[in-house]
């Protein structure tokens, strides 16, 4: 505790002047605390009271003239406001940093909105081509159709024969006539055009492929195979105790229509899906239409 020499009140926190010695409270030194605090150490050591700044020196102008008293005083107070308006210039400073982050903010907004109307032009664009898209697509899909029909057509006298174990040296024309005879429906070579095995993408066992000299033939074929049920390799000779399946010779498009047809006919209770002439049906129960499917859009009818 020191007592203020102007007031003599005790006080914790007080200044001292350089010249004097005394110690003066904030109130009676003529500078406000913070004022004080921000001079420094070096101008804090020499800081001088109001008296001592007022008293006259051994020679020159009378010091302690009431007019250098207010000149002095009005000086300390200059500086008193300098020392005040200093945290201002630090904020006029952030405020001129932020006034650049936001012309910074208000390029990039430019920058953005430009690049978001190039966005906007190009997908209006795209949309301007939808319905050109929709017609090459809507064209497309009647190519594939026509390709897809052009193919099974190729394939009209063919059937397709599953689950015959492969032999070395096999005679594929002994084979059919075999299945024949055990179907009761015999024939010779001179009913078959070609018979082959063709790759399996399914990795089983290659199909043989055979194709008769007219569809007559292969439809009389395909139903006696139908009639005769549970056909096995052993039933032609042949080792093993395989399922032997005949069907028409689907395109790979329309064999991938028939897996989604049963598919569906389970999900939605039909109880009949069935190929006939290469074309494959449906038909909800014994008392509903029977109806042809096509193409996938046709898929839509199994509901």
């Amino acid at each position: 505790m020191v007592h203020c020499a102007r007031c003599g009140e005790e006080t914790t926190d007080a200044v001292r002047c350089s010249t004097c010695g005394q110690h003066y409270d904030y109130p009676c030194s003529g500078i406000s605390e913070i004022g004080y605090r921000k001079l420094g150490a070096e101008r804090q050591a020499s800081w001088r009271c109001p008296n001592c700044k007022s008293t006259p020196a051994t020679s020159g102008p009378d010091m302690g003239s009431p007019k250098h008293i207010s000149l002095s005083l009005i000086m300390q107070e200059i500086s008193n406001i300098k020392l005040t308006l200093n945290p201002l210039l630090d904020v006029l400073a952030g405020i001129n940093d932020i006034k650049s982050d936001i012309s910074l903010l208000k390029t990039s907004v430019e920058d953005f909105s430009t690049k978001f109307k190039d966005l906007d032009d190009r997908v209006r664009a795209v949309e301007g081509t939808k319905d050109e898209v929709l017609e090459m697509k809507s064209r497309l899909e009647g190519i594939e159709n026509s390709l897809n029909e052009r193919d099974q057509w190729m394939r009209l006298n063919n059937v397709e024969i599953k689950g015959v174990p492969l032999r070395d040296r096999e005679n594929l024309v002994d084979v059919v006539s075999r299945i024949a005879s055990r179907i009761q429906y015999p024939i010779t070579k001179h009913n078959i055009n070609f018979v082959v095995r063709v790759p399996s993408s399914e990795g089983r066992v290659k199909p043989i492929i055979v194709s008769f000299l007219n569809r007559y033939l292969k439809e009389d074929f395909v139903a006696a195979a139908r009639a005769c049920k549970n056909l096995c390799a052993a039933d032609i000779n042949l080792e093993g105790t395989s399922r032997i399946y005949i069907n028409d010779h689907l395109t790979v498009q329309n064999k991938l229509l028939l897996n989604k047809a049963k598919k569906l006919a389970k999900e939605y209770d039909f109880e009949f899906i069935w190929v006939k002439n290469c074309k494959i049906f449906a038909r909800k129960n014994q008392m509903s239409k029977s109806f042809v499917i096509k193409n996938d859009k046709d898929l839509s009818k199994i509901h």
